[in-house]
């Protein structure tokens, strides 16, 4: 089944299982005011973003690339608490480079059309997503989650009455593989480290601005612990708030973030009024950028660091969450 109907309409809510292809081309896209969008602004207008992240306690890294219409960008870093952070970004116009493929198992990968050896290619099956990449001869990773197909989320939501955001989104599981800087070699250990793939398409807000948070390991209990939760996007009608613990995914309630916006490096605070999240995140470094190009613009804030605090199942268990790493993200874009 695919996401899109033959009358043009999306299915909606939270998905017992992928949908075959996010077939967007087929989407009834209009405007605020119901008429219908041509072929040449459904493409202009069509967001998408593949994202890979391990969290360890020795470092930190992501990688990911971001189809934006009018640009395309592809970034990888690499943080560790001796050698600081080292971020790699470029961006194209249009979709030079970029080969999108718009099934939720399938493979999308990005060539620079100008650089020898620069190159991302993310690879997503039934059991696995697998990250491979290389940005010359220094930066390169190959990372690969292992997962099982009923604990991934997937679900889709209706973005005002112009568009959609189907958000897939595979945490909590074993991850293995390296990363390499240069002649350093980071070895991913899959009985500590965290991961997280986030693989999101649609016709998102023309201005959109969210808030996530992921705290992403083996708990001081030996659990096997993700949390994802986040605000300003998935929202309507579901939302993708959910804590893995062993593989089995939980749903959380809607949640706030409290935090500086003037300085995202000072503590957060991610919590429920219902008192079922309760983390405290320390920042030890971030990724930005903050650019206004008038037709585009982008105000991005990915911090890492360390949590704390817990979370409540809802049979009533606390799942501690101390000493667990991840991200905190305060996003707004113009695209």
């Amino acid at each position: 089944m695919n996401l899109i109907d033959l009358q043009g309409r999306p299915v909606w809510g939270r998905l017992p299982q992928l949908p075959a292809n996010i077939n967007w081309r087929n989407f009834d896209a209009r405007n605020a005011m119901g008429k219908r969008r041509p072929a040449w602004q459904k493409s202009l207008l069509f967001k998408h973003f593949d994202f890979y992240s391990v969290a360890s306690p020795g470092f930190t890294f992501g990688c990911g690339m971001v189809r934006l219409g009018l640009v395309n960008s592809t970034f990888a870093y690499l943080y560790t608490p001796l050698g600081g952070l080292h971020h790699q970004q470029f961006d194209l116009p249009g979709d030079w480079g970029l080969h999108i493929d718009t099934r939720p198992l399938g493979q999308t990968g990005w060539v620079h059309p100008f650089k020898t050896n620069h190159w991302v290619r993310s690879t997503r099956e039934a059991e696995s997503r697998n990250l491979v990449f290389q940005f010359g001869e220094h930066f390169s990773a190959d990372v690969t989650l292992r997962c099982e197909p009923a604990h991934v989320l997937a679900l889709n939501t209706p973005i005002a009455n112009t568009g959609f955001a189907y958000a897939q989104k595979t945490s909590g599981c074993p991850v293995e593989g390296q990363i390499r800087l240069g002649d350093e070699v980071h070895a991913v250990q899959a009985g500590r480290d965290g991961c997280y793939h986030d693989w999101t398409a649609g016709f998102l807000r023309r201005e959109t601005f969210w808030n996530w948070a992921c705290a992403t390991g083996v708990n001081a209990q030996g659990e096997r612990v993700s949390v994802n939760v986040a605000r300003g996007v998935n929202e309507t009608s579901a939302h993708e708030n959910v804590v893995w613990v062993d593989g089995a995914m939980h749903t959380l309630p809607l949640v706030l973030f409290d935090y500086d916006r003037d300085d995202v490096s000072q503590p957060w605070r991610v919590y429920s009024q219902c008192a079922a999240v309760d983390l405290k995140f320390t920042p030890v470094g971030s990724v930005h950028d903050h650019r206004n190009l008038w037709v585009l613009a982008s105000r991005f804030n990915q911090c890492f660091g360390v949590f704390s605090g817990q979370v409540m199942l809802p049979d009533g268990r606390a799942v501690l969450v101390d000493g667990l790493h991840g991200w905190c993200e305060d996003h707004y874009a113009k695209w």
